[in-house]
């Protein structure tokens, strides 16, 4: 990995995790990022919290820098500095943006338009089918999906754009190397490896500390043109993007849910206050003025269903239902009525929901 002199002292402090504010301070006083590496250890030179001092201090050598460049590239981390021209100009806008990111991945998914689909890790399965269903669409018009990795609304989102071979972005609250929760790890390579791309602005080895995550999120909302929340509580690390969002002036979109569950307090409220209503991939395109590369098919009644079988996914159009509400809103004997379900279950037709309802998958 080529990376200019001043890269390497940039490199080296961002390796103690020196803020970006600090960062900015300490080149405006000394004039350069290979100016504080000079100063650095000198009566003059410039001073910083302890743990922060003693990682410099352990890295304050050439010989030391070439082994963390050579550990970079043995992990397949590539650099992106604020002066590269494939550095997201829309990052440049924020507060304190990165001064190095990391990455792993097609850093082509940079210069795409890019939306975020983001949401509680405690998610219902509605959630995770919404989040999901509006990554595929996104996905399949040539948008760039990003989220955090997290278990539940993000990795749905992740998920669906990968089903359709389109793009997404995960953005870490740690070192690409220590993925959090650590069962994603897979989620990461299949990212990293395909057309997707994992960043972070945390160095290799930073571990998933708590106060991580609110930086984060200013990156996932400050890479792109929205932000859609599918769900999550009033205090969340999904109300906190959209916050971010709303403070860098993109725009906001929320997903109706049900009326009393606890992953549809943020989406109402933001709905309330003014926010966009996205119930699908198109609410969202239309509003950001994208125009989708595939158009969406127009949904046809198949033909190899049986007259019982759509009188079932009829019914399950109005509302989800169980064995009994279908048999009286049908008609249809018990028996033969379990054994359409189970075939229309296999089939991915319908699921089945706790408490044995069913419901028709989000997008049927």
């Amino acid at each position: 990995m080529n990376v200019t002199p001043e890269g390497k002292c940039l490199l080296w402090l961002s390796a103690a995790e020196v803020t970006p504010a600090k960062v900015d301070a300490l080149t405006e006083a000394y004039g350069s990022a290979t100016a504080v590496w000079e100063a650095f250890g000198k009566p003059d030179g410039p001073r910083f919290p302890a743990q922060a001092q003693d990682r410099l201090s352990r890295l304050h050598s050439q010989a030391a820098m070439d082994a963390l460049l050579k550990r970079l590239d043995e992990k397949h981390v590539q650099l992106l500095f604020r002066t590269d021209a494939a550095y997201p100009p829309q990052l440049l806008a924020i507060d304190d943006p990165p001064y190095v990111l990391y990455y792993a991945g097609d850093a082509g998914c940079l210069s795409r338009p890019m939306v975020a689909v983001v949401g509680t890790r405690r998610s219902s399965q509605y959630g995770r089918s919404m989040a999901k269903s509006l990554a595929s669409g996104l996905a399949r018009a040539g948008v760039c999906v990003v989220s955090g990795l997290a278990r539940g609304i993000d990795e749905a989102a992740h998920e669906g754009a990968l089903e359709e071979g389109g793009a997404t972005l995960g953005v870490l609250g740690s070192g690409i190397n220590v993925p959090y929760p650590p069962e994603h790890t897979m989620l990461l390579r299949r990212i990293a490896g395909g057309n997707g791309l994992v960043l972070s602005e945390y160095p290799l080895d930073a571990e998933p500390v708590p106060f991580h995550f609110p930086h984060r999120n200013r990156l996932i909302s400050g890479l792109c043109l929205g932000v859609v929340l599918v769900e999550g509580r009033l205090k969340s690390g999904g109300m906190l993007t959209v916050g971010a969002a709303l403070n860098q002036g993109r725009e906001v979109f929320a997903v109706p849910g049900r009326v009393g569950c606890q992953g549809s307090e943020g989406p109402h409220t933001l709905l309330r206050e003014g926010a966009r209503m996205a119930t699908c991939a198109q609410d969202v395109l239309e509003d950001l003025g994208l125009v989708p590369l595939q158009a969406p098919k127009p949904p046809t009644e198949d033909e190899t269903l049986t007259s019982t079988q759509r009188s079932i996914i009829h019914a399950l159009k109005v509302e989800p239902m169980n064995v009994e509400e279908l048999q009286k809103q049908t008609g249809i004997d018990a028996s033969a009525l379990l054994s359409e379900l189970g075939m229309l279950e296999i089939a991915g037709l319908i699921e089945r929901e706790a408490g044995n309802r069913f419901v028709l998958p989000i997008g049927k």
